[in-house]
């Protein structure tokens, strides 16, 4: 091989280098720029997911603390497209990808969701600090199997024996003569009252629960726990009450959250007969054993008992308790769902007939799942994620 041929082998061997090591560079740019592209694409998502949460419902969350966002999945899609165009803007650059599909939706995340929402509100609720000393507090701490260990047996109101307990002659008629006497308090009539049609479409109507009669047989006191309590500590800050007032459209909004009736008045008159019922047994205890005389004792008890009630409803304190530990008491015997939904019928009225907003929990979602497709350089790729409120 001669001089000349040797330099034009050179040639040919460098030219092949050359060009295998510019494929090379050319597919690590190409790979590089499809990885920016895919990282660009999840970087938009996640801060357009961000934005789509930004838009909630601003009045119940500034008075209660509460996120929802508006469940609408062409509204929630139309919102991710905005927010990842406005940031992809314009231009050719090189590693930008282009939105092709933008689907959202919230479906998994209803805000109807009791226990989503019980989430939020022991997240709100005022602290292990408020509970601690609280007679159910004691209760949970000294009862090794629990609640349900201690209530064994206890009537659930679904058999007979919560029938025949309400049925019991003598009961109604100690009712009854508390009730005379309650129906002539000057407060008999207070409050407001909402329309049939307004409690149809609040969340416990549509969660299928109904107004309450029994307190006792209701079920409730084997949900009792420490984050119960976080509840009822949230509701009693939060809602009014026969003794506390808040702004709220109704004046008992604990009492409707206890018994479910549309109206204050008989809100009211419920939660008397369940402080008579539960005063009412200590009261007959105590004066049988001092008379032995079963007729004169029971008439007895029921004017001590009534005058009990109107104390503790004047904000005075009966046996040291006060009016909200017996709220405290009578929340802990409702079942958790139950409670929780009446608390959500308490915020879309209070939203509603306050704040004037177009609200309602049905509409709305606590979170939302985001599918979106881009294209770049040719190949489609796709980006799944999720965005709860937390």
């Amino acid at each position: 091989m001669n001089g000349t041929d040797r330099r034009g082998f050179t040639t040919v061997y460098l030219l092949v280098i050359l060009a295998s090591l510019s494929m090379i560079v050319i597919l690590m740019i190409d790979a590089a720029t499809a990885h920016a592209a895919r990282s660009i694409a999840e970087t938009v998502c996640a801060a357009a997911g961000r934005s789509v949460l930004s838009e909630y419902q601003k009045d119940l969350y500034e008075r209660y603390g509460v996120f929802a966002l508006r469940g609408d999945d062409v509204l929630l899609s139309r919102l991710s497209r905005f927010y990842i165009d406005s940031s992809l803007g314009g231009g050719k650059a090189l590693a930008k990808p282009s939105s092709v599909l933008i689907e959202a939706g919230s479906e998994a995340y209803p805000a109807l969701d009791t226990a989503a929402f019980g989430s939020q509100i022991r997240k709100l609720a005022p602290g292990a600090a408020v509970i601690k000393g609280n007679v159910l507090e004691y209760i949970l701490s000294h009862s090794d199997g629990g609640v349900s260990g201690l209530l064994d047996g206890l009537p659930d109101g679904s058999g007979a024996g919560a029938e025949e307990n309400s049925s019991d002659a003598a009961e109604q008629d100690v009712s009854g003569a508390a009730e005379k006497e309650f129906d002539k308090d000057a407060d008999r009539n207070r409050g407001r009252s909402l329309s049939e049609r307004e409690a149809r479409e609040l969340p416990s109507a549509l969660l299928g629960y109904h107004k309450r009669v029994s307190l006792l047989f209701s079920g409730g006191i084997k949900d009792l726990a420490f984050s119960t309590l976080l509840e009822d500590e949230y509701i009693l800050a939060l809602c009014s009450d026969a003794v506390r007032t808040k702004d709220g459209y109704l004046e008992l909004e604990t009492e409707y959250i206890l018994y479910g009736n549309r109206s204050d008045k008989a809100n009211l008159k419920a939660v008397k007969l369940s402080l008579f019922s539960l005063r009412f047994a200590v009261n007959e205890v105590k004066y049988v054993s001092e008379t032995g005389e079963l007729f004169v004792s029971t008439a007895a008890a029921v004017l001590k008992t009534v005058e009990e009630v109107r104390t503790i409803l004047a904000g005075g304190k009966v046996d040291g308790l006060d009016y909200a530990m017996y709220l405290r008491v009578f929340l802990a015997l409702i079942p958790r769902s139950e409670k929780l939904a009446r608390l959500m019928d308490v915020m879309q009225i209070n939203v509603t007939k306050i704040d004037g907003a177009n609200f309602s929990f049905k509409s709305y979602a606590y979170g939302f799942d985001l599918n979106a497709s881009f294209v770049h350089r040719g190949r489609t790729g796709d980006v799944e994620q999720t965005y709860i409120y937390q």
